[in-house]
């Protein structure tokens, strides 16, 4: 397949197909005052994780929505979750954010940063985590049966590629209601197109045109939607959310069915967002808040813990955080954090998220405190979060020492990643002295 080609197919199916669900066990959030203090749990359990690709937290109503977007199935599961309202992925588009999930590692480290990367071997991931304490483990994901898998199905003792991924792990969690398992269902779930399509008509040649936008910007060169079109195509995206937030509700009506509402941990989670031209990038793999900012809930068994968390986490801290709550080891190694401890109200700063683009691209991202500052391109970006959630006014040049205080971290970060990637292509430089105390200080390493 060209670039071209797969850069249509792919833009196509964000604004038509509707993201797939994804199971894995649930998350500890960094909740200070539980509205519920229930005793977290801490022994194996069913675990679902539904990763969600392609969906931006400002159209999820629980997740802060600006534009209108009526997503009561997703709100209702939020009423019984925790929170997160400061989530960042760490990668830009699906596969290296998921693996990111998996593996409890950046990007860099895990190798999976580029389409063709593969995560590395000598990652541990939850799957085989589980596997090693004698639970059963399953992926239903959305592609070519048969398809490469990026070695993301490493750990699973069932990986398959196919339609109907929802369906599907329903299906095998129906057989296996009373085990002790962890589930993932990931890709795309385009479902009924007419609930996407329905009540909206296109400009005249709207088709023509944003094959044409695709096919140029698959192949390097610049192109944008006029105005006309990108409202449309907006609207088109906005009703892919809806249908999305349908067919949540019906998978986890039938969760419910199965009584794994009372014994299993679900957790929801955007592996990515969308970039919808807000800066000059269409579909593309920026690392603005549009991207990066991602909804998560994790429903703990029974909806026992409700709570909001403000604070900055990362979707890389799902693995240890999974874990935790299962009672199983953490690899050595891993760079996520588990988020138990802030829901039991003892976190420790900082609160900070990094994630970064492919080559393509080549930015990266860090996030304090209510900024964002992004790097790459040969610019510099800051925004603030809490008065520009889009992040579409640039304030670096009036906050100076903000920047040099997120560059800061941004630097040991980028060695950290660098000097411990997993992938020798990527490998480079090492964990001397000076470095390891420049990470103390900054709090990475213990």
């Amino acid at each position: 397949m060209t670039s071209s080609a797969r850069t249509l197919r792919i833009g196509t199916a964000l604004l038509l197909g509707g993201p797939v669900l994804v199971l894995t066990i649930s998350c500890g959030g960094k909740a200070e005052s539980p509205a519920q203090p229930a005793a977290l749990p801490s022994r194996a359990h069913p675990v679902v994780l539904v990763a969600v690709d392609g969906l931006r937290a400002d159209h999820v109503g629980s997740a802060g929505a600006a534009l209108g977007v009526a997503t009561p199935n997703l709100d209702a599961l939020a009423v019984e979750s925790i929170r997160f309202d400061q989530a960042f992925a760490q990668a830009t588009s699906f596969s290296p954010s998921l693996a990111s999930i998996l593996s409890g590692l950046y990007p860099t480290t895990n190798g999976l940063v580029d389409p063709g990367d593969r995560l590395q071997g000598a990652a541990e991931t939850l799957a085989e985590s589980f596997t090693a304490g004698g639970l059963m483990t399953a992926a239903f994901v959305e592609g070519e049966p048969g398809g490469d898998d990026y070695g993301l199905g490493q750990g699973f003792a069932r990986y398959e590629q196919g339609l109907e991924p929802g369906k599907r792990a329903l299906e095998w969690m129906g057989g296996i209601r009373d085990e002790d398992f962890l589930v993932l269902v990931a890709g795309w779930s385009v479902g009924d197109l007419s609930q996407v399509v329905a009540d909206l008509e296109p400009p005249a040649g709207f088709a023509d045109r944003f094959r044409g936008v695709l096919v140029e910007r698959g192949e390097g060169r610049p192109a944008l939607l006029d105005q006309q079109d990108l409202e449309f195509a907006r609207r088109l995206y906005a009703n892919r959310v809806r249908a999305l937030d349908a067919r949540v509700g019906e998978f986890v009506a039938a969760f419910r069915n199965l009584g794994l509402d009372r014994r299993a941990t679900l957790v929801l989670v955007a592996t990515n967002g969308l970039a919808m031209q807000e800066h000059r990038d269409l579909f593309g793999d920026s690392v603005y808040p549009q991207v990066t900012r991602v909804p998560m809930l994790v429903r703990l068994p029974g909806g026992q813990r409700s709570a909001s968390v403000a604070k900055v986490v990362e979707t890389v801290d799902l693995m240890p955080t999974i874990l935790d709550l299962c009672g199983l080891p953490t690899p050595k190694g891993v760079q996520g954090e588990s988020l138990v401890p802030l829901i039991e109200g003892q976190g420790k700063p900082p609160y900070i998220a990094f994630g970064e683009s492919g080559k393509a691209v080549g930015q990266r991202f860090a996030a304090l405190d209510g900024y964002q500052l992004v790097v790459g391109g040969h610019t510099t970006e800051l925004f603030n979060l809490a008065a520009d959630p889009l992040g579409l006014v640039d304030v670096s040049g009036s906050d100076p020492h903000r920047v040099e205080v997120l560059q800061h971290h941004l630097e040991a970060w980028g060695k950290l990643v660098a000097a411990t990637s997993l992938d020798p292509a990527r490998r480079s430089g090492t964990l001397d002295d000076a470095t390891l105390d420049q990470l103390k200080s900054l709090g990475y390493v213990q």
